[in-house]
């Protein structure tokens, strides 16, 4: 009898997860099938980004879009704190060097030169680069771009900060209306939290889109 009931309390303490997990499944063709996402490529990702985009320039700009024009005029920028980074250094150094670095920048090209970066860098980025972007951007009272909203949660998916990510998207929500590619990381990271409520709120808006 013992061994019922432990079975039992199992399988009732594992409900969160399976409600969470047969979202997944009942939405997959929905979400995943109509907003797709690259799985990030190995070796060089600079190097096979540049060239995979020279052959959709013609395609609606992403996060992932755009990357050879928004790269190459922010070159010396993303060059100087991607050399500054192959080292390890404290969170206030690295806050200091972006911040150092985007003050070379051309005035109103902050956000490019963000946006550059990030693309660049890849997934997943080093926390204490997307905490010093956002720091950058307070500091300097810069309004991100969606697509640098986009960047910047993608990198905590990646990262697994569900607590950072989850700040991030207020934030989003209260400035602006979220787009579709929004939703579907935020169905994603409560997915990823077992977080049943929280992925059963981002159905009817993903429904709708």
């Amino acid at each position: 009898m013992s061994l019922v009931e432990a079975a039992i309390d199992a399988f009732f303490s594992a409900q969160t997860e399976i409600i969470v997990f047969a979202i997944a499944i009942c939405f997959h063709s929905l979400v995943f099938g109509k907003y797709g996402f690259a799985v990030p490529a190995k070796g060089s990702k600079l190097t096979k980004d540049l060239s995979r985009e020279g052959s959709r320039s013609g395609r609606d700009a992403s996060p992932r879009q755009s990357l050879q024009p928004a790269y190459c005029a922010h070159h010396t920028f993303v060059r100087a704190v991607s050399s500054f980074l192959r080292a390890e250094h404290r969170q206030q150094e690295v806050n200091l060097e972006i911040s150092k670095q985007l003050e070379l920048s051309a005035a109103g090209t902050e956000i490019e030169a963000l946006e550059a970066l990030l693309s660049a860098l890849g997934k997943p980025t080093n926390a204490e680069v997307l905490a010093a972007v956002r720091g950058v951007l307070q500091q300097q009272g810069l309004q991100p771009s969606m697509r640098l909203y986009e960047l910047l949660l993608r990198g905590y998916l990646a990262l697994r900060l569900l607590d950072d990510f989850s700040d991030l998207l207020a934030e989003v929500e209260a400035h602006v209306a979220v787009p579709p590619s929004i939703k579907v990381l935020a169905l994603r990271a409560a997915i990823q939290a077992s977080d049943c409520e929280a992925a059963i709120a981002c159905v009817p808006g993903l429904a709708s889109t």
